[in-house]
């Protein structure tokens, strides 16, 4: 007897748990960050990390934590450069110069609240509206910049430009939000892989370095394409 009741305990046990409504969930992803705006100017494309935890609240909401790290750290070489007039031979021309020295960075650590707003609800796959508000930390450093361009015009040499620019570092706090698009489909329950699609603003400043025509930035903005596995339970 006792055996017959373990074994129709063990043969229920799955088709209970799957019965339950499972309104909490943990995950973590990784996302590719593409800067736009004039975020763009210094960085190229860049990579960051999330977890989160959550939990649903209503048949149509969800409500989740996130912290996560954003990390900028290879320049736009194609942007960063100079353009200067330079007299050459008595005769003034406008040139542009690389600057191949130059090394700048941005990281942002963050925690947000956020939320999913329901739009398709299946079995297997759901799509969610989701859109969230934080607080983060960021800092930002780039290199001094001390050399002489010069400029080869007929075999000859000149000194164009001379640069002594002192590096220069930020720390500071900043608000932010991102709102997108997220879809995900169950691989094997309970976990589930994640796509989202989103627009992201960090309302931080980096100072404006006009000697190498670096201008201020006011807004972080980004796209981020996130991936990442999720567990319902």
């Amino acid at each position: 007897m006792k055996k017959r009741v373990l074994f129709l305990l063990i043969f229920l046990l799955p088709i209970f748990l799957e019965a339950q409504d499972k309104i909490y969930f943990a995950g973590i992803g990784s996302s590719y960050l593409i800067p736009t705006g004039s975020l763009k100017s210094r960085f190229s494309p860049a990579g960051g990390v999330n977890l989160f935890f959550g939990y649903k609240s209503s048949e149509n909401w969800e409500w989740f934590g996130k912290i996560e790290y954003l990390n900028f750290n290879k320049e736009n070489r194609e942007r960063l450069k100079i353009r200067r007039n330079v007299n050459i031979a008595g005769r003034e021309v406008t040139r542009n110069f690389n600057l191949p020295k130059l090394e700048t960075d941005l990281k942002i650590y963050g925690a947000s609240a956020n939320a999913n707003s329901k739009i398709i609800d299946l079995n297997f796959f759901k799509s969610d509206l989701t859109f969230g508000f934080g607080i983060y930390r960021w800092e930002s450093s780039r290199s001094g910049y001390f050399d002489t361009l010069r400029v080869d015009t007929l075999g000859v040499t000149y000194d164009a430009v001379i640069l002594k620019v002192p590096a220069l570092k930020q720390l500071d706090w900043s608000g932010g939000f991102n709102v997108g698009l997220n879809l995900s489909t169950k691989i094997i329950d309970p976990i589930w892989f994640e796509v989202n699609a989103n627009y992201k603003a960090v309302v931080g400043e980096l100072w404006a370095t006009l000697d190498l025509d670096l201008e201020n930035i006011s807004v972080f903005q980004m796209y981020e394409i996130r991936l990442g596995l999720k567990a319902r339970f």
